[in-house]
């Protein structure tokens, strides 16, 4: 089987090269992808976290990002992977500073931590594995994976999750997975053997 290709989306607002030095150690053809650059022939595109949501919607906006992606998705043999802010960028719209459009890719929104609870959540943290998928498997709920983030992801349709996370008494989706679109919220480049674990399988994604 040829090597798999996978393209990071590079919005100038986001830490790559951890991510980059991940999927090479694990022998994937690796590239960073430009907003100038007009196709995305990639068998995986990832989308990372880190920034702020309005910002990265602003960029994907102003670039023809969305429409880059849709076509991408258009071809079931491919497939997007977001991670941390990448994951919740794939919502409808998210709460974080007033109310932002994402790119509605999964119905859904992105909410802000109870005030009781503090924010950042950082840390390493275990995931309640619900469903088996050729990337998660259930004997994964053992490890423990690095979070940092402020705000969750809350999916109209909770049929889609993968899996979920306890912060304190408070559960919110951590794995998601719609069709050939795959989102994480914990970073699996910090994540140390299990987070690698993850990404060497991300060319078993099947829909």
């Amino acid at each position: 089987m040829r090597e798999k290709k996978i393209g990071i989306i590079d919005l100038g607002i986001n830490n790559l090269h951890s991510i980059k030095e991940a999927c090479n150690s694990l022998g994937y053809k690796t590239y960073l992808i430009s907003l100038e650059k007009k196709d995305y022939n990639y068998d995986i595109l990832i989308l990372p976290g880190i920034g702020s949501f309005r910002k990265a919607m602003q960029i994907i906006n102003e670039n023809n990002i969305k429409e880059k992606i849709l076509k991408h998705l258009r071809d079931k043999r491919k497939f997007l992977v977001g991670i941390c802010l990448g994951m919740q960028i794939f919502f409808s719209q998210s709460e974080e500073f007033g109310s932002t459009k994402g790119l509605n890719l999964i119905e859904g929104s992105v909410k802000k931590f109870n005030k009781k609870l503090i924010v950042p959540h950082t840390g390493w943290n275990s995931i309640n594995i619900i469903k088996n998928d050729n990337i998660i498997k259930k004997q994964l709920k053992k490890d423990m994976f690095y979070f940092t983030h402020s705000f969750y992801c809350k999916p109209k349709n909770k049929k889609f999750i993968l899996g979920n996370t306890k912060y304190s008494n408070f559960k919110f989706c951590s794995i998601i997975k719609k069709d050939n679109i795959f989102g994480m919220q914990f970073h699996p480049e910090k994540s140390g053997l299990s987070g690698l674990e993850v990404l060497k399988s991300l060319h078993k994604m099947k829909i």
